[in-house]
């Protein structure tokens, strides 16, 4: 009898790329592209023009680190979601997702990577945020004769990271979703005007309140949340946030890179 040889299929072998290298790549991508970069200063100078301006606008006795704190995050609750945008969009629109496909094939895994990085970025604003409200409450007391005070309500300091954190993964899913830069910032500016002309409406005015991100976020900077502020959290969280990144998620896995 004849010997019957088998053949196998070739065992690759390597070293899969770590988790925390992918977000240390997409957090240097950030500041690597001309439109992060300047997009970051753009924050930076807002942030500052706005944590100085209860100087000049508000009586020395209001002068305190939680009011620089409200008006200096004013910089980055706007523009920093854009920034999730590009993150997302980078591999379709500047053509590189066919070299980092490559390398990590793992494409839901690169995914992830990026909105960690994202999260990061803006955790690394809120605290240059609230330092640099500290410096402008410096000034406030030995200038500008402040209140001085820096008392700090823990859970609105919380609630102001959950608002970062709910309004980038807003950005990143819209990124997945859309895979168009343009398309997405435009669907992230104009969301609050559409679902400001439905509470327009009066039969769906009641049910504003549920899909309206915007409001269902406030009660998190102000630190108290009631139960059925939760709920309405929850719900537009799922609405916004939730199905477009799970949206996003599934077409990326399946669209063909170019």
């Amino acid at each position: 009898m004849s010997a019957v040889t088998e053949t196998r299929a070739p065992i690759l072998e390597g070293i899969r790329i770590p988790f925390l290298r992918h977000v240390r790549v997409e957090l240097r991508k950030m500041v690597d592209t001309r439109a992060g970069l300047w997009l970051l200063i753009a924050i930076a100078v807002i942030t500052i023009g706005a944590t100085v301006l209860p100087l000049w606008i508000l009586p020395s006795s209001a002068l305190d680190w939680s009011e620089f704190v409200l008006f200096a995050s004013s910089g980055w609750s706007l523009l920093l979601p854009f920034i999730g945008v590009l993150t997302a969009t980078s591999e379709w629109t500047q053509r590189t997702g066919l070299t980092t496909f490559a390398l990590e094939p793992r494409r839901t895994l690169v995914n992830f990577a990026k909105l960690v990085a994202a999260l990061v970025l803006g955790l690394v604003m809120v605290v240059a945020t609230y330092a640099a409200a500290a410096a402008a409450n410096v000034i406030g007391i030995t200038a500008f004769d402040g209140s001085g005070s820096w008392a700090l309500d823990g859970p609105v300091v919380l609630g102001y990271v959950a608002n970062m954190a709910i309004f980038v993964v807003l950005g990143v899913g819209l990124g997945f979703a859309l895979l168009n830069t343009p398309l997405a910032i435009v669907t992230f500016v104009v969301l609050p005007t559409a679902v400001t002309v439905l509470s327009l409406i009066p039969a769906i005015a009641d049910a504003v309140p549920w899909i309206d991100l915007a409001g269902a976020t406030l009660p998190l900077t102000e630190g108290s949340v009631s139960g059925v502020e939760w709920g309405r959290l929850a719900t537009a969280v799922a609405l916004w946030c939730a199905v477009p990144l799970g949206l996003g998620l599934w077409r990326t896995a399946r669209r063909e890179v170019a």
